[in-house]
């Protein structure tokens, strides 16, 4: 398990602590439709309060806007939402305040100086493509933030972007408590699954999944797949070939001509070997979830792993939304704020941002 140095490692008093989040939340016509990302941050802001934390700059991203301002992916609404949430659970007697965006990050880091303690928004982070770039000489600005950093972005922390991987150079860092119970969770999963330990793959490019099942056929009992990763492996052979076929567990149908979804009698083959685990690890949906009746798949999936008495670590937006639709997520026991960084993570590879932050 990788040994990440913590908040509690810090001396915070008096401090200005920078902490990059991750609140790239899915949004239709300006609403947020999921806030779980912002809900888990919390307890981490309410930490750095609690510890005597003078000012908190707090850097997210949210879309793609590829190095360019778009009104429609403004933090604004996002911002409403934390700052509401943050009051609801008691007065921690700051302001929350979203410094408008500017062309030159000089000024943004200038007035965000100039406030002197408040919970301070900068503008998406992504507006500047100096972030996706890792430009060091940004990062450097960024790091005049503030005396301290924090990433709580476990999410993004398989991007090498000047906010996860560049301030850490310049600033004491440290993992946020979100970011260090991620590492944990699924590092337990991962290193010392309870047996018989079963893991759910599906979802969609079987090149990206790939290494995460080379890596679980180690050591899960049973590898079940679905989704489009699925269907692609069948059809292809010699990636098949360097599967255990005793581990890995595929469809023996789907729902239609167009394997949208795998058929009834493969949902309830893989819910019996759910239902038996004592650890079930799943990432990625079974089918076309979003469209009926090709959400069938995923419902008995999310039914099983509700249903067993083992330990549940789940993670991926699209899996979110399938427990989120069925009622489920509640669930669950761990579930993940990371997707694409969740898969890494299991497949072994080294993450850019907890690789910044490690012991």
């Amino acid at each position: 398990m990788e040994k990440l140095k913590t908040p509690g490692d810090a001396d915070l008093s008096q401090k200005n602590v920078i902490l990059r989040v991750d609140f790239n939340c899915p949004m239709e016509n300006g609403e947020l439709l999921d806030t779980f990302r912002i809900d888990r941050t919390i307890p981490t802001v309410k930490y750095l309060i609690e510890k005597g934390a003078r000012k908190i700059v707090i850097i997210s991203h949210l879309g793609r806007p590829d190095g360019k301002y778009f009104k429609d992916l403004s933090l604004r609404n996002v911002v409403r939402y934390f700052s509401d949430a943050i009051k609801k659970d008691g007065s921690l007697g700051l302001d929350v305040v979203l410094l408008p965006y500017e062309e030159d990050i000089k000024k943004s880091i200038a007035a965000a100086n100039e406030k002197t303690r408040d919970i301070v928004f900068l503008e998406n982070i992504r507006f500047w493509k100096e972030e996706e770039e890792g430009d060091d000489a940004f990062a450097a600005e960024l790091a005049g933030l503030g005396e301290v950093y924090i990433n709580d972005a476990f999410s993004a922390c398989h991007r090498a972007h000047a906010s996860i991987s560049g301030i850490p150079k310049k600033l004491p860092s440290f993992a946020g408590l979100l970011l260090a119970e991620e590492v944990r969770r699924i590092s337990e999963a991962i290193e010392n699954p309870e047996k018989p330990a079963v893991a759910v793959v599906g979802g969609a490019k079987l090149e990206t999944k790939m290494p995460v099942l080379k890596e679980l056929v180690k050591r899960y009992d049973k590898v079940l797949v679905g989704g489009l990763i699925a269907v692609e492996l069948q059809a292809d052979p010699q990636a098949l070939a360097e599967l255990p076929t005793n581990i890995i567990v595929l469809p023996t149908g789907y729902a239609d001509n167009q394997k949208r979804d795998i058929d009834k009698q493969t949902a309830e083959i893989f819910a019996d070997i759910i239902k038996g685990a004592k650890t079930v690890l799943w990432n990625g949906p079974m089918g076309k979830f979003e469209e009926r009746p090709f959400d069938y798949g995923g419902r008995v999936i999310a039914e099983a792993v509700a249903q067993t008495n083992g330990v549940t670590v789940v993670g991926g937006g699209e899996t979110i939304e399938v427990l989120n639709r069925c009622g489920l997520f509640d669930k669950m026991d761990f579930v993940s704020t990371g997707g694409g960084a969740m898969l890494e993570f299991i497949a072994g590879e080294k993450l850019p941002g907890i690789e910044a932050i490690k012991i």
